[in-house]
């Protein structure tokens, strides 16, 4: 046996797998991922902050794509292993002080009939399993959407200090804590429907040098750490998902939880929430979220709701509520869905582009798609933001018409 497949053999040993685990075929790496692209017109409100403000144009044009490198091998004790890693399809900055990663995700994986197991950098188990609000527009949604957050302009509306409201999701954990940071998941195999997993996140921060401790925008080797360094640390995210059927209809439940300690540093240093006098920031992070979908001829209804505190002392927590529902017919599929941030925001500055009171957030999404062919989508739909709160920025709408193509390979 050869030095590389002993230490895999080895690894599958430390999880527990039965041996001997001896591959019958070495791993072959094949091509898969997607590509979405969208044109929108609508428009976007102004930010004002103090005296001055910033416009913005109406009109946008948008994509990204990920190409996924994958493989994996089943051995003769009956387990399968493999490898995943995700390189981003769009330009993704660079330097040395980049925060920016190119490779989104990288982990690898086994599983059989004990269960499964992810380990490297990738999202928690309740991040793959919200059974909420459904969508037809990929990209879009309510799951952290993609074009939420990358140059779509409506994250610049109502974006001080509410990027919780701009940054929407359906699970426990997302991208605004442990995101795709290095972490260890383990799924149970699924008995009468009912699944339940745990990921355990060693560290995760706001920002960090591309692949280096703690980033939680993709992987990082962990390298000695330091310590009070303003990071959170020792995440852990414990989920449920029911998945059956019960004649014609189709039913799906999840329900999620996490929280992760604060390693507390000096004021202003760290990577993370940074603490201040008034000691309103950076306490344990603790998010929940539940959701179910009923699919019936077609129909899927779905729904959930959650709290998230932001890692933030008093009243500064972010509560969401959601509801959606999608119809499939032929090469036909539409969905109408909403979702609904509250925040009271006490950790606002007055004076500034937000300010101290109740904000809310309400988004409405309306899509459309029609399958071409195999892999080929037209997608079109309208996205409205709302916002309501204390200032100007705070109480800016956006819309947007919405028009593309969305590829899978």
């Amino acid at each position: 046996m050869g030095r590389s497949r002993l230490l895999g053999a080895s690894a599958l040993i430390a999880a527990g797998v039965a041996t001997p685990a001896v591959a019958a075929d070495p791993i072959k790496l094949e091509l898969r991922g997607y590509w979405n692209s969208y044109i929108t017109l609508g428009k976007i409100g102004r930010d004002v902050s103090g005296t001055t403000g910033t416009s913005y144009r109406p009109e946008t044009f948008r994509y990204e794509g990920e190409i996924w490198f994958s493989g994996e091998t089943k051995l003769d004790n009956g387990t399968t292993v493999g490898i995943r890693i995700e390189l981003e399809g769009w330009s993704n900055g660079g330097g040395a002080t980049s925060t920016n990663d190119q490779m989104d995700e990288e982990y690898l994986y086994a599983f059989g009939p004990w269960g499964r197991i992810e380990f490297g950098a990738t999202d928690a188990a309740s991040y793959k399993n919200p059974n909420s609000s459904p969508s037809v527009l990929p990209g879009w949604g309510f799951q952290d959407p993609t074009f939420a957050i990358r140059g779509s302009g409506f994250a610049s509306a109502n974006n001080g200090g509410r990027d919780r409201g701009t940054n929407p999701g359906m699970s426990a954990s997302n991208l605004n804590n442990a995101g795709d940071a290095d972490k260890f998941t383990y799924y149970s195999p699924r008995f009468a429907g009912l699944q339940v997993a745990l990921s355990y996140t060693p560290s995760f921060a706001v920002s960090a040098p591309a692949a280096t401790c703690p980033f939680r925008g993709g992987g990082a080797n962990f390298n000695n750490c330091p310590r009070n360094n303003n990071t959170w640390h020792n995440g852990i995210d414990v989920s449920a998902n029911y998945a059956n059927k019960f004649g014609d209809v189709e039913v799906r439940l999840a329900g999620s939880y996490m929280t992760a300690g604060f390693d507390r540093g000096t004021i202003s240093s760290g990577l993370a929430a940074t603490p201040v006098a008034a000691d309103n920031a950076s306490t344990r992070y603790k998010s929940w979220a539940a959701g179910a979908q009923l699919g019936f001829h077609g129909f899927t209804l779905g729904g959930g709701l959650g709290r998230d505190n932001n890692g933030l002392r008093h009243d500064n927590a972010t509560r969401w509520y959601t509801a959606a529902i999608r119809y499939d017919s032929g090469p036909w599929m539409t969905s109408l869905g909403w979702w609904g941030g509250r925040n009271n925001d006490a950790n606002a500055v007055a004076g500034t582009q937000n300010a101290p009171g109740k904000d809310k957030m309400d988004i409405i999404e309306l899509g459309v798609a029609y399958m071409l062919s195999p892999g080929i989508r037209l997608l079109g739909g309208l996205n409205y933001v709302m916002g309501s709160g204390q200032s100007k920025s705070e109480k800016a709408d956006a819309w947007a018409i919405i028009v593309g193509t969305g590829l899978t390979f």
